[in-house]
């Protein structure tokens, strides 16, 4: 969603653009959270075999990322779409990018598909929260 896009949507249907993001990006978390959860560090593009304790953080991680699945969606079912949560959202994701760069600085460049999640996630939130601005809803949110 580019900032053009943005301002000339009206409000309904940025708000219906917001909850079609949400709900994609809760299929999205709910499946590879469970997917890393159950099969660890090889359900990951580029991934390998792993030590012990890196497959245990990667596999207690991956259920915490399974879980935003819902919690969008919730979020999506929100008549108000909440602007806190889709601060936190946004805020969580952004700070996701950020840690992926700090990876990509002790450890290298990543698989391709990484490095283009960190580009999503860096520039997607600024773009959710202007578009939750442009948002009236019912009750004067």
């Amino acid at each position: 969603m580019s900032r053009r896009t943005l301002t000339s949507m009206s409000p309904e249907a940025t708000a219906t653009a917001i909850r079609g993001l949400l709900l994609a990006v809760g299929a999205v978390s709910l499946g590879t959270g469970a997917s890393v959860a159950v099969r660890g560090s090889s359900a990951i593009p580029g991934g390998g075999p792993t030590t012990a304790s890196t497959d245990s953080v990667l596999r207690f991680y991956a259920v915490w990322w399974a879980a935003q699945g819902p919690a969008a969606w919730s979020l999506a079912r929100d008549p108000m779409l909440d602007e806190g949560r889709v601060r936190v959202l946004a805020g969580t994701t952004f700070a996701g990018g950020l840690a992926r760069i700090a990876a990509m600085r002790a450890s290298g460049r990543p698989h391709p598909l990484f490095q283009a999640l960190t580009v999503v996630e860096l520039l997607a939130p600024p773009l959710l929260l202007a578009a939750r601005r442009r948002v009236r809803l019912p009750g004067g949110r």
